[in-house]
């Protein structure tokens, strides 16, 4: 990776779109999504009643004129973008639900699928809460020196979240069928081999009955968190994966044991691997891994559920010790 490389095409990143975010008077993600367009359309700029004003243009021509972006390797567009992103969320303070996964997890999701899905086979991965698809993005970007079939599909309600997400696949050239709808709906969806999702969490604004969906409580409005778990379930081929990023709190809820119920009349809970805390602010914001298999003939439960901490990143010798623990569990487990 060329580190002077990332730097150019970040800083195009950033300043075109801080230049059409105050000529626009728009926000920062949709001041992006319109560079985006842009740089994807060699450099055209969008004009509408003369805005962006002239010596706007001028300035915005030479920023894209001073890249190419076929010339970066995919490594090289993925760590501008990460940074971008975190740009993104502090200007538009960015609700936390809407906010993409850090890079860092889903390099750690990246680790897990090594170790349950065999290299060089061909893969389908959804998210079912896809928000601007850096999940997706960030396990495709790790997992692609390993095989050359890898389909992305992403579900998201959002209207500019989707957007976002869509501009990003492009600028990455990470091909991936994205679906706009409420992903709690009946999907166009074959089974697919696993589901990624870093699930929003809180309440679904949708009265839900129980005939719809086992996790739905009995009374006033249910989990959009359980109910988007179970939705996975509902889109996962037999002896399917589920990874599900949540806050450790969710684990240690009253409500957890309807929901793990659930998973065990469907599945099998496979392990629970919480996050460095160093990635978070306190130990309430902390997020772990949720793996959960669904049953069929050749599935079974793991006879000691993994239950792990994700050492520091930064020490490669825990992190690497910890890498072979896991491996060694698995081989253990023979699931």
């Amino acid at each position: 990776m060329d580190l002077t490389k990332v730097e150019k095409f970040y800083t195009v990143l950033l300043e075109s779109t801080n230049l059409l975010k105050e000529e626009l008077d728009t926000s920062f993600i949709e001041a992006f999504i319109e560079s985006g367009e842009n740089i994807l359309d060699n450099g055209t700029i969008q004009v509408e009643n003369n805005v962006p004003l002239p010596e706007t243009r001028e300035k915005l021509k030479k920023l894209y004129e001073s890249i190419a972006i076929e010339e970066l390797s995919l490594e090289e567009k993925k760590k501008s973008v990460q940074m971008i992103l975190i740009n993104m969320v502090k200007e538009d303070q960015m609700q936390m639900n809407h906010q993409p996964t850090p890079d860092g997890i889903g390099v750690i999701l990246s680790h897990f699928i090594d170790l349950f899905f065999e290299k060089d086979t061909s893969l389908h991965l959804a998210d079912l809460s896809v928000g601007s698809g850096n999940l997706l993005y960030t396990i495709f970007t790790t997992l692609s020196s390993d095989t050359d079939d890898i389909k992305l599909t992403g579900v998201e309600n959002d209207e500019l979240l989707i957007a976002l997400a869509s501009t990003l696949s492009a600028l990455l050239n990470i091909p991936i069928e994205l679906m706009h709808q409420d992903a709690l709906q009946p999907l166009l969806l074959n089974p697919v081999d696993l589901v990624v999702s870093d699930l929003p969490v809180g309440y679904y604004p949708k009265q839900v009955n129980e005939d719809q969906f086992d996790t739905a409580f009995e009374e006033g409005l249910s989990y959009s968190h359980y109910l988007l778990m179970e939705q996975g379930f509902n889109y996962l081929k037999d002896e399917g994966y589920a990874f599900y990023v949540l806050p450790t709190s969710v684990f240690e809820a009253s409500e957890v044991k309807g929901l793990l119920r659930y998973i065990h009349s469907v599945g099998h809970v496979q392990a629970i691997v919480h996050m460095p805390l160093e990635w978070f602010s306190s130990e309430k914001s902390r997020k772990s891994l949720l793996i959960v298999q669904k049953k069929g003939e050749e599935s079974k439960q793991a006879s000691e559920v993994l239950v792990a901490d994700v050492p520091s990143v930064k020490d490669k010798k825990a992190f690497n010790a910890f890498l072979l623990e896991i491996k060694q569990w698995k081989e253990k487990q023979s699931i």
